[in-house]
């Protein structure tokens, strides 16, 4: 390569501090080429000027002492020129090596700031599935606290309705418990109005007394309320509380009475009132709270077997009491 052309290593390079130093170095080359050209231009001067001894008397060279001087004077330009050209030497190789260095970072920066940009971008992708994520999930807190704020005042509404038709069976408990001490009263009145007004009745010789009239019609019931409640739990039997369209159900649930709104079955035994539990029908007065506005109708539902055995024992009879005992048979009386 030409001293006078600049290195491709520095004229490839970026980095300005870097391209001046090698400007400097390429200049500081030059110039020590040129005092060396100066002074072996001189010396091959010199060389030329020297008298030339005659063939026939031999060669006799004068060495003038201002040559000597100016010998060493060149010599030690020569020694300090080549001093600078190590160092320039070695200014070159430590730009060089630094000029590497600088490539080999700046490749290196140049991946890392890749791989920055990608991990950059990624992460703005997963803040924006975020952000979509968060703003569903604001949407749905905002549907489902109108739903709340709807089931509060719905609930508010039932137990509003639940004290109303709390203070009105306790108001219908306490007519119906006074209607009964009436009805009470009124009987022990009956009987003791009835009582002095009886006279004996005197038995005639060779009369019979009247027969007792047949009865007509016939009364279901059990044999007792321990005999209902097993076949209730065996499944046997259903209880069923019918005011106008509605019906509901007696179940045992936890040993609790709970009475459940059904349809009205399609084939019922009707009971006669005297003949259900008490037990049933305080626990329906208190849950359902129909008593006084619709009339109640108490009746069964009996398996298959059981109907078969009622229809043969009221069949060719007007009446009669009905005994359905625990295990599920059927007594007549």
């Amino acid at each position: 390569m030409s001293p006078f052309q600049p290195s491709p290593l520095f004229s490839y390079h970026s980095n300005p501090s870097l391209f001046d130093d090698a400007e400097m170095l390429q200049t500081d080359v030059m110039r020590f080429f040129a005092v060396l050209c100066l002074c072996l231009m001189a010396i091959f001067a010199l060389v030329k000027t020297l008298p030339m001894a005659p063939p026939d008397t031999g060669a006799t060279m004068v060495k003038p002492a201002d040559l000597k001087a100016d010998a060493k004077v060149l010599q030690e330009k020569i020694v300090a020129l080549k001093e600078n050209l190590e160092a320039v030497q070695s200014r070159n190789l430590a730009a060089t090596a630094a000029a590497e260095h600088t490539s080999a970072q700046a490749i290196e920066a140049a991946k890392t700031e890749e791989t920055v940009r990608g991990r950059v971008a990624k992460a703005k992708q997963e803040l924006e599935k975020l952000s979509q994520t968060l703003g569903d999930t604001r949407r749905e807190i905002e549907v489902q606290e109108i739903k709340l704020v709807q089931l509060l005042e719905d609930i508010d509404d039932k137990r509003r309705v639940g004290a109303d038709l709390k203070i009105q069976i306790e108001k219908e408990t306490q007519t119906l418990t006074e209607i009964r001490e009436k009805i009470d009263r009124v009987k022990v009145k009956l009987d003791q109005n009835q009582k002095p007004h009886q006279k004996p009745v005197k038995k005639s010789p060779g009369v019979r007394p009247p027969p007792e009239p047949v009865q007509k019609g016939f009364t279901l019931r059990f044999a007792s309320d321990e005999a209902l409640e097993k076949l209730i739990l065996d499944g046997k039997v259903n209880v069923y509380a019918i005011a106008g369209k509605n019906a509901w159900r007696l179940k045992l649930s936890s040993d609790r009475l709970v009475y459940v709104a059904v349809e009205i079955p399609r084939q019922i035994y009707e009971m006669e009132t005297p003949t259900v539990p008490l037990e049933y029908a305080a626990v329906f007065q208190r849950q359902i709270a129909v008593f006084g506005r619709r009339p109640l109708t108490w009746g069964v539902t009996l398996p298959g077997r059981t109907a078969d055995v009622i229809h043969q024992l009221v069949n060719g009879r007007e009446g009669g009491d009905l005994i359905i005992t625990a295990d599920g048979e059927v007594r007549s009386k």
